[in-house]
C-alpha cells in the first residue's frame, strides 16, 4: 500500500510537471471577444518551426447560422463591403456584383481571387481584430474559442494570408506559410582553397573570393529582404547576380531593388548599414511557390585589412513576412570565413645570436617569386623582381615575415648572405589546405648562418726550404764557375 501511494505521488508529480511544461510552450492567445452566444471556434494548424509567429484574426462580416444555412452582415461601423463583395437593401453581404438596378449576380468561384484578398486586407481595421495569437517554438496548432459566428480573415507574421473562412459553427484551417531557409557558401577563390561545405577558405591577399547564397522560398513568401555584411578585409566587387533559373531584373516594378554601402573609410564599418541589401518586390514574390530557389552570387577582394590572425567574415541573413519588430522573422545568420597564412623567418648565427644582413625571397611551387606591392601579393618569374626582406636586429631578434599567403608549398631562398658567413640551405614549407589552425596558418622557421673557416696555410718549415734551396744552387754555381776557370788555366800551360 505504501508503495502504491509512493507510485501515485510520483505519477501525480509527473502529470503536474508535464502540465507546466505544456503550458510553457503553448500559444499565447490575447482575445478581444471572450463570451458570446454563438460559441464558434477557429483551429489553426501551424507549420512547426524554431521561430515564434504571431497570428491576427479579424472579423470581416457578422454571420447568422442555423447549422445548415448562413447569412452575412456588415460589422458595426461599416457602411459598405470590400471590393468583390456587395450588399442588398437589407444589409446582407454577397460575393458577386450588383448592377445599377440593384440586381446581384453571385460569384460562384470556390476561392477568392488575389484582388479580392487584397481588398479584404485593405478593408479590415484594428477595431475588427478579435484575437492575437503568438505561437511558441515547435507549436503545431492553436484554437481560439468563444468567437461569434462570422467571416474571418487570418494573417501571420511569417506570410500575409493564412485564410479567409467562415465559422459555421467552427473552422479548421491550415497555415501553409513556411519559413524561408538561407545558406551562404564560398564557391571559388582565385588563389587559395576552400572546404567542402564552403564555410572556410584560405586565400591570398589581393585575390578574389566568390560567395554564393541560396534562398529556399517558403510558402506565402512576402517582404523578403536579403542582408549581407563583410568585415573590412573584404571589399565587394559590385558584380552581384541573382538567379532563379533565369537572371532577375533590378527595378521597383521588376524583381528586386538593391542598396550598397561600401565605405571603406568608415572606422566602424562593421556596425553600420548592411554592405549589400536586396529587397525582393511583392510582384516577384507572389510568383514564387514553396521551395523555389533563389541564388545570389558575387565576389569580394581580400584587402590589406585581412593581414592579421583573425579571419575575415561574411555574414548573410534574410528578414521576411510581417515582422512584428522583435527580430523573430529573421533567418539564422549564415557566416563564412576567409583566412590567409603568414611565414616568419628568424635568423641567427652558429652561436644562436640574432644575425642582421641576411636577405630572403620566397618561391612558390611554380618557381615564381613572391612580390608584395601595396599589400597585394603577386608572383614574378625573375628573382630580380621579387620582394626581398633583409633581417635587422630589433629587441634581440632578427626576423622577417612573408604575409598574405594562400595554401601551397613554398621554398625560402637566402638571396643575400651576410659578409663572413656561408649561405644557408633552402627551406621548404607547406601550408595545408582546409586546415584553419594557427599552427598551419602561422608557420615559422629558424635559419642559421655559420661563419666560414680560415683556409689552412702550407704549414711545416714554411718558406725556409726555399731560401736553403736557393743558397745551395748559388754555391753550386760558384763552384762550377771556379772549377771551369781552373781547368781552362791548366790547359793553357
Amino acid at each position: 500500500m505504501k508503495n502504491f501511494k509512493k507510485l501515485a505521488g510520483i505519477l501525480l508529480a509527473l502529470v503536474m510537471v508535464l502540465t507546466m511544461t505544456t503550458s510553457a510552450f503553448a500559444a499565447t492567445i490575447d482575445q478581444v471577444v471572450t463570451d458570446t452566444t454563438d460559441k464558434a471556434s477557429i483551429t489553426v494548424t501551424v507549420p512547426v518551426s524554431e521561430n515564434t509567429d504571431t497570428y491576427k484574426i479579424y472579423k470581416v462580416f457578422d454571420a447568422e447560422a442555423n447549422g445548415t444555412n448562413i447569412s452575412y452582415k456588415l460589422v458595426s461601423g461599416k457602411t459598405d463591403a470590400p471590393k468583390g463583395f456587395v450588399t442588398d437593401a437589407a444589409g446582407n453581404v454577397f460575393y458577386g456584383t450588383k448592377d445599377n438596378e440593384g440586381n446581384i449576380t453571385p460569384n460562384n468561384a470556390s476561392e477568392l481571387s488575389t484582388a479580392d484578398i487584397e481588398a479584404i486586407k485593405a478593408y479590415v481595421t484594428n477595431d475588427m481584430l478579435v484575437a492575437t495569437v503568438t505561437t511558441e517554438k515547435n507549436d503545431s496548432s492553436f484554437t481560439v474559442d468563444n468567437l461569434p459566428y462570422g467571416y474571418y480573415y487570418i494573417t501571420t507574421t511569417t506570410g500575409t494570408l493564412v485564410t479567409v473562412d467562415s465559422t459555421t459553427p467552427n473552422a479548421s484551417v491550415e497555415d501553409k506559410n513556411t519559413v524561408p531557409i538561407l545558406d551562404k557558401e564560398i564557391t571559388g577563390a582565385t588563389a587559395g582553397d576552400f572546404d567542402e561545405d564552403g564555410k572556410n577558405a584560405i586565400a591570398q591577399i589581393g585575390s578574389t573570393v566568390t560567395f554564393t547564397v541560396t534562398i529556399n522560398v517558403g510558402a506565402g513568401a512576402t517582404n523578403y529582404v536579403f542582408h549581407d555584411e563583410l568585415t573590412s578585409g573584404l571589399v565587394y566587387n559590385n558584380d552581384i547576380t541573382i538567379n532563379d533559373g533565369a537572371n532577375l531584373v533590378e527595378g521597383t516594378d521588376k524583381d528586386y531593388t538593391i542598396v550598397l554601402d561600401n565605405d571603406q573609410t568608415d572606422e566602424d564599418r562593421d556596425t553600420d548599414a548592411d554592405d549589400i541589401t536586396v529587397t525582393f518586390t511583392e510582384k516577384y514574390l507572389s510568383s514564387k511557390t514553396k521551395n523555389a530557389q533563389i541564388t545570389i552570387t558575387y565576389t569580394a577582394t581580400i584587402t590589406e585589412e585581412a593581414l592579421n590572425t583573425d579571419p575575415e567574415k561574411n555574414t548573410a541573413w534574410l528578414t521576411y513576412g510581417n515582422d512584428p519588430g522583435d527580430g523573430s522573422n529573421t533567418t539564422p545568420p549564415s557566416e563564412v570565413k576567409v583566412y590567409n597564412a603568414k611565414f616568419t623567418v628568424t635568423k641567427t648565427d652558429g652561436n644562436e645570436q640574432p644575425l642582421a644582413g641576411a636577405g630572403f625571397v620566397l618561391m612558390n611551387a611554380d618557381g615564381d617569386y613572391y612580390k608584395l606591392t601595396g599589400n597585394v601579393v603577386s608572383w614574378e618569374a625573375d628573382i630580380a623582381n621579387a620582394t626581398e626582406y633583409v633581417t635587422e636586429v630589433v629587441e634581440d631578434v632578427a626576423a622577417v615575415e612573408f604575409v598574405g599567403l594562400a595554401n601551397g608549398t613554398y621554398t625560402l631562398v637566402e638571396k643575400t648572405v651576410p659578409a663572413g658567413y656561408n649561405k644557408a640551405a633552402d627551406v621548404n614549407i607547406t601550408i595545408d589546405s582546409k586546415n584553419y589552425t594557427n599552427s598551419n596558418l602561422m608557420k615559422s622557421q629558424k635559419v642559421v648562418n655559420n661563419s666560414g673557416s680560415e683556409l689552412p696555410s702550407t704549414g711545416g718549415i714554411g718558406t725556409t726550404i726555399f731560401y736553403i734551396s736557393g743558397a745551395v744552387l748559388a754555391i753550386a754555381a760558384v763552384v762550377f764557375l771556379v772549377t771551369k776557370k781552373r781547368m781552362s788555366g791548366a790547359e793553357e800551360e
